[in-house]
């Protein structure tokens, strides 16, 4: 964020901020005491009110996006600009877009959703764009960890002076409202990384909460990979796998 110095006609000078947005923007925000009065002694029919009000919304909105981790790469990416140049890409943007409009209910039950097949297929970009879409239409708090991340987060808090604990990082990601692990299977997949993954699956499943996966692996591999038990555990209260058997199309703007 930047700021500097301006003159305001009501309460003189002020620090402006320039702050930045999470899809790459900036966005000006005037006068401070303006804000406030706007907010707290404005008619709340007053365009003045409505201004602030939505200024608001779109500074904790903003925060929140910010803090689900998405990659700079996938913040562009949104349920309107997938690309379904064949049947199956439209099949999965309909069931990706039923699940944001049926989130409260999803949310409620903990159903979970999984986005498995061929690497290149905006398998990433859609499960961004759904946590992007809760994030903003409900408010939910969401978090975006690749797999090998993940992995890489819990091994690094076994150094020496780590500030984290592994049961840190378990309580992180048990937590949040909407959980995407993305990648899951492009690791090694030794005991332990399958160990660490099974387990935040079944705590998330255990508090009855939401979590996303994207894997280039098959349904079956993937039953291998995390076992059979997180499998029907993610496929439990209606939780649903969608496809992606159609050719790469890596570089056509997914």
């Amino acid at each position: 964020m930047k700021t500097r110095n301006d003159q305001c006609e009501v309460h003189g000078q002020y620090e402006r901020r320039l702050v930045e947005a999470f899809d790459g923007a900036s966005k000006v925000v005037g006068c401070p005491n303006c804000y406030w009065e706007s907010i707290h002694t404005s008619d709340e029919q007053s365009q003045a009110h409505a201004d602030a009000v939505a200024l608001k919304r779109w500074e904790a909105t903003n925060v929140a996006l910010f803090a689900t981790g998405i990659a700079q790469r996938f913040r562009a990416c949104s349920l309107d600009n997938y690309r379904t140049d064949l049947e199956g890409q439209a099949v999965a943007l309909d069931l990706c877009r039923a699940y944001v409009d049926q989130f409260e209910e999803n949310f409620s039950v903990g159903r979970c959703l999984l986005m498995l097949g061929n690497f290149g297929n905006g398998k990433t970009h859609l499960g961004c764009a759904i946590l992007k879409a809760v994030v903003t239409r409900f408010g939910a708090h969401g978090l975006y960890a690749p797999a090998p991340d993940i992995i890489s987060a819990i091994k690094a808090t076994f150094n020496k002076g780590s500030s984290d604990t592994e049961q840190d990082i378990m309580a992180e990601l048990s937590s949040v409202d909407l959980l995407l692990i993305d990648e899951l299977g492009a690791q090694g997949g030794t005991e332990f990384e399958r160990n660490s993954l099974h387990t935040i699956i079944d705590m998330r499943y255990r508090k009855m909460l939401p979590t996303i996966i994207t894997s280039n692996l098959p349904s079956a591999e993937l039953s291998t990979y995390i076992g059979d038990r997180a499998l029907d555990r993610l496929r439990e209260n209606g939780g649903h796998a969608i496809a992606f058997d159609w050719e790469s199309s890596r570089g056509g703007g997914q």
